[in-house]
């Protein structure tokens, strides 16, 4: 009698366990917007700032995509040729800071927040990452997303763009 009673026992804390297994694994789980949330702020580069999901950004996204035109990106082309012309005139300190801050915000502008296709998304990134590690061969950031630019042309089997 014994024997079946501790049979039963741990019937009952095998099930309960399974229970418990099947809860963690609900998609509402694994879907939650906090979750979503902290996987893309998980491939932001280090000192990104957070992308907010406030209504003036959503709404912004939808114009966006009405549109089919992200207008932000000629804005952040257009401020890091100009950081760029500057620092080829007269070369100082402060245009060569310059020019990398600028570069490097427009090349993770198009490669994280952009709203246009792959194809006029990662080869302008990888551009102003290139023309970052020019100024500042040591930039961790520009190396990273450098590396990962050229990571998914070589996993989806393309040439590195040069």
């Amino acid at each position: 009698m014994k024997k079946y009673f501790y049979l039963f026992i741990l019937a009952v804390f095998v099930f309960a366990g399974c229970d418990k297994m099947e809860e963690k694994k609900s998609p509402t789980t694994q879907n939650s917007p906090m979750n979503q949330n902290q996987q893309q702020q998980g491939q932001l580069p280090p000192n990104h700032p957070p992308i907010t999901g406030d209504k003036n950004n959503s709404q912004q996204m939808d114009s966006q995509t009405e549109s089919g035109k992200d207008e932000n990106v000629a804005k952040v082309k257009k401020d890091a040729e100009d950081a760029d012309a500057k620092y080829e005139k007269d070369k100082s300190d402060a245009s060569k800071k310059l020019a990398i801050e600028k570069n490097l915000t427009a090349g993770n502008y198009m490669m994280f927040e952009a709203n246009v296709p792959p194809k006029e998304k990662y080869r302008p990134a990888l551009k102003y990452y290139r023309k970052v590690l020019a100024l500042d061969p040591k930039n961790e950031e520009a190396i990273a997303n450098k590396n990962k630019i050229e990571e998914i042309y070589n996993q989806m089997g393309l040439p590195v763009p040069q």
